[in-house]
């Protein structure tokens, strides 16, 4: 008997050496009732173009040079203002061709025409990209802090034995925040939207905010808590107010610890941050750089080009004259005449061009929500984080020990 107990031993499994999870299966929705084609279309919305998401070997080799989706050389405005110049230059270059007496133009002047608001546009626009950098950097950053405490709020839920419903609602709160939020920022991205002359009223955004959420995120919001939403136009950060008060009747209820506990102070400090990162998402958003000092770089930037296409045109008319001048006594000075054209190209009209870029480059990144070209992959990170969400929800339900239980 012995014998064939300790044989009975030796077949059973170690079970510390079995995986922590048993064998699951996924339903085809999450817990959130969100529908697979939903995402698969959200996602496809915000993978058109994702700002953050590319092959960085490729910044070192000189085949960046000819990438021109997501770049700054795309943009039909730059391109706008660079013909204006041009045609501006041409002008000045017909008319100083005509002149008998035009190839007594001293180079050197022209020269320091073009070039002496160089380099002060060039440090004020260094100035502008490192503002606009921080403005774009502080709101991933506030995104980002939103997510994770909803991550947070619902670990600290499952470490106190909480009834899954309260925690689902808790989750749901969270998300339907996060996806108003979302909505919210996004609803005037474009590639442009310079372009775009309509304005909408303050009903019409509310009204397209929330089709936008039934139509891709239906069974995050019941009836009755959108009939209290509806009328607020912040009431993704009104959601919090909710979340607090629920955590407080569950500390009440005693299903979780007490207000006097550090515990309770930790799970009421990770609201305040969520909260903290929306209103911190929202300044960002909506203060923008003064516009008496965005307006004044801009006229400088402008004028910088306006005054290197006028030098430009000198130079090229200068040197057109002496080429189909016939028998030109300064003919000699054609090899001259032809180093500063050069000179004068690079100078006035390759400068300015990349001025008018980084100037473009600076205004889409200030704003992170607006332009499609510096767009923050919002809708990808929240459908993460529905399924790590959903993922922490199946390994919480499935351990090898007794689940904890804060009320006994």
């Amino acid at each position: 008997m012995a014998a064939q107990d300790s044989k009975n031993l030796g077949e059973m499994p170690d079970l510390e050496k079995q995986p922590l999870l048993t064998k699951l299966t996924r339903s085809v929705s999450t817990t959130f009732g969100a529908v697979e084609e939903s995402k698969v279309r959200l996602a496809q919305e915000d993978s058109k173009w994702d700002s953050s998401e590319y092959d960085m070997s490729l910044v070192i080799s000189w085949r960046i040079i000819f990438v021109m989706a997501g770049g700054a050389f795309d943009n039909l405005s730059i391109l706008k203002v660079m013909l204006g110049s041009l045609l501006i230059s041409i002008g000045v270059a017909c008319f100083t061709c005509g002149q008998s007496h035009a190839i007594f133009i001293k180079m050197d002047k022209v020269h320091t025409l073009g070039t002496f608001l160089n380099v002060f546009v060039g440090m004020l626009l260094g100035f502008f990209v490192s503002s606009a950098m921080y403005r774009w950097y502080g709101c991933v950053h506030g995104f980002m802090e939103l997510l994770e405490a909803i991550r947070c709020l619902q670990m600290q839920m499952f470490a106190l034995g909480v009834e899954h419903e309260k925690i689902e609602k808790l989750n749901r709160y969270g998300l339907l925040s996060a996806w108003l939020l979302h909505f919210s920022l996004n609803s005037g991205c474009s590639k442009n939207p310079r372009l775009e002359t309509e304005t909408k009223s303050e009903a019409q955004q509310k009204e397209e905010l929330w089709n936008k959420l039934e139509e891709n995120r239906p069974h995050l919001v019941h009836s009755q808590e959108k009939a209290l939403l509806f009328h607020y136009k912040d009431c993704y950060g009104l959601l919090w107010t909710w979340v607090a008060s629920f955590i407080g009747r569950m500390a009440q209820d005693g299903e979780i610890p007490p207000m006097a506990s550090p515990t309770y102070g930790r799970i009421i400090n990770i609201v305040e941050w969520a909260y903290g990162s929306i209103r911190d998402i929202r300044s960002m958003h909506r203060i923008k750089s003064p516009f008496i000092y965005v307006h004044t770089l801009a006229v400088l930037v402008h004028f910088n080009t306006l005054l290197n296409s006028f030098s430009f045109g000198l130079v090229l008319g200068t040197t057109l004259q002496v080429v189909f001048s016939d028998n030109s006594p300064h003919i000699d000075q054609l090899p001259h005449l032809l180093s500063s054209l050069f000179m004068q190209f690079c100078i006035g009209m390759v400068a300015p061009f990349l001025y008018l870029c980084l100037l473009e480059v600076s205004v889409c990144i200030s704003q992170p929500f607006t332009f499609m070209d510096s767009k923050i992959p919002s809708a990808n990170l929240l459908l993460r984080l529905e399924d790590d969400l959903n993922n922490s929800k199946e390994f919480a339900d499935n351990t090898k020990w007794e689940k904890p239980r804060f009320k006994k």
